[in-house]
């Protein structure tokens, strides 16, 4: 990704490009574009969720042996 966003920011970008293609308002030739766009932050999102769940499975781990 081009800047570093969150993973908030990231669905926000995602709702937004699926309304817009939803309504019709981008067109046949952006439409490529935009799903590469989509493609990338669907990855972005997946790996962020999958580091957040390790992150707290480590946390229960250190709290069960405690």
């Amino acid at each position: 990704m081009q800047e570093e966003l969150t993973y908030e920011q990231a669905m926000q970008k995602l709702e937004a490009m699926a309304q817009q293609m939803e309504q019709g308002e981008i067109g046949i030739d952006v439409m490529a574009d935009s799903l590469k766009e989509a493609q990338k932050l669907m990855k972005y999102c997946h790996e962020k969720l999958y580091e957040a769940e390790k992150n707290c499975k480590s946390l229960l781990n250190v709290e069960e042996k405690a």
